[in-house]
């Protein structure tokens, strides 16, 4: 018994943000890491977090801005 026969899933629509969240967010860390090394490891490492998080609004504002319906059409 398949509950989910007739459902159909476009695993792509997901896949193009997931990546895109990862380069947005990598990208932010990597700038902090070399504007900021010369900052004391431990102040370093808790900043890190709060870019990282700012990595992924940055990511979430175009989503939320169509962007989300560019990669719909990957999987066609």
């Amino acid at each position: 018994m398949n509950i989910f026969e007739g459902i159909d899933f476009n695993s792509m629509m997901f896949v193009g943000p997931i990546i895109v969240l990862i380069a947005t967010m990598s990208a932010a860390c990597l700038v902090y890491s070399i504007m900021f090394s010369w900052l004391p490891k431990q102040i370093f490492n808790f900043l890190l977090v709060g870019v990282a998080l700012i990595g992924a609004y940055i990511w979430a504002i175009p989503m939320n801005m169509g962007f989300f319906e560019y990669f719909q059409n990957w999987g066609v």
